[in-house]
């Protein structure tokens, strides 16, 4: 039987760790088809506390990252977290969101039954965001042979955008991805107005910057265009079908491919 690993990294948020759990708990059919996994660095200020809500609610764990006291990026510890989760089904989660349908969980993992998902198990669902209508894939799950063909939850060359875009675009390579625009996952994310950038949101913007105040992530996007299409092929394998070359950016590609 499928479960639903949420892999949610956080950084001095209680606020909204507190919001998503309790998100969470009022609209799962089922507590018991979901484990969230907080990613929390070890010099994480409130990270006891984080610790002590976790033993308090059996559906959350905490999971230690060695941050060496600085920012290390999403992707790596989006990465650290799928190494500890055991479920099949793997749920790429911010912090800032809440979970407002009922009895999402099920229909989530509906998604992913033999009647609905291809034998092979490449799959992507995402859900509305409350902001970009489908466009992004802010949230996502993805069956577990997904990670395991590429050998990796999210690119984690990516400190802090981008790597949803990444996975998306592998994903439509194949016309493997469904939305589902009746699951509200809202996204709280300052660049919406909803709440005041916080010293979290400061600190990644801050090391996401090089010297002359560009971002090292935008920087990103077109160098691994040859990532982009090795792990088109990694996926290719497990489908048994060509991709779609035009869905996938990479100006570094042969045009005859």
């Amino acid at each position: 039987m499928n479960k639903i690993d949420l892999l949610v990294p956080t950084r001095e948020r209680l606020n909204l760790q507190l919001t998503l759990i309790s998100s969470i708990i009022t609209t799962a059919k089922n507590i018991n088809n979901i484990n969230l996994y907080f990613g929390v660095d070890q010099d994480d200020k409130y990270r006891d506390i984080t610790i002590k809500m976790s033993k308090a609610i059996s559906f959350v764990h905490v999971i230690d990252i060695d941050n060496q006291g600085k920012f290390i990026g999403l992707g790596k510890i989006w990465n650290q977290l799928a190494k500890h989760s055991d479920q099949n089904i793997l749920g790429y989660i911010g912090d800032d969101m809440i979970f407002k349908t009922p009895n999402w969980d099920e229909a989530i993992l509906k998604e992913f039954d033999p009647e609905n998902c291809p034998k092979d198990n490449i799959k992507l669902v995402h859900c509305n965001d409350g902001h970009r209508n489908g466009i992004m894939t802010v949230n996502a799950f993805v069956h577990r042979k997904y990670y395991e063909t590429l050998g990796y939850f999210v690119k984690e060359d990516f400190l802090i955008n981008w790597s949803d875009h990444y996975m998306m675009q592998l994903f439509q390579a194949f016309d493997r991805i469904t939305y589902k625009p009746d699951i509200l996952i809202e996204h709280n994310h300052w660049v919406f107005f909803k709440r005041p950038i916080d010293d979290t949101g400061k600190r990644m913007q801050i090391s996401d910057k090089t010297p002359d105040g560009k971002s090292i992530s935008d920087a990103l996007w077109d160098k691994l265009g040859p990532d982009r299409d090795k792990d088109a092929l990694k996926l290719a394998k497990v489908i048994g079908i060509e991709p779609d070359w035009s869905k996938i950016d990479n100006k570094f590609r042969d045009k005859r491919v």
